[in-house]
């Protein structure tokens, strides 16, 4: 009995230390899994071109502002 309990110990312990390599191989990838990590990339470009895009409008609109250029009248004088 105690024959069977070694070796039931010793296959427990071979399995156990087997375990953690068997989750560290990779499988390869699907073509599905290739089209949708394709199509991530593809949006988060699109998404990155369309940031870069609105803040150089963004940041080209705010150099030529002024607020107050309607408002003001020139004044031949200086001020009073």
């Amino acid at each position: 009995m105690s024959d069977l309990v070694r070796k039931l110990a010793a296959a427990l312990v071979m399995s156990a230390l087997l375990t953690p390599a068997s989750y560290a191989q990779e499988f390869p990838e699907s073509d599905r899994q290739k089209a949708e990590e394709a199509k991530k990339k593809a949006e988060q470009k699109a998404t990155d071109e369309a940031y870069k895009a609105t803040i150089k409008r963004t940041q080209d609109a705010n150099k030529n502002v002024d607020p107050w250029g309607n408002l003001r009248t020139p004044s031949a004088g200086g001020n009073k």
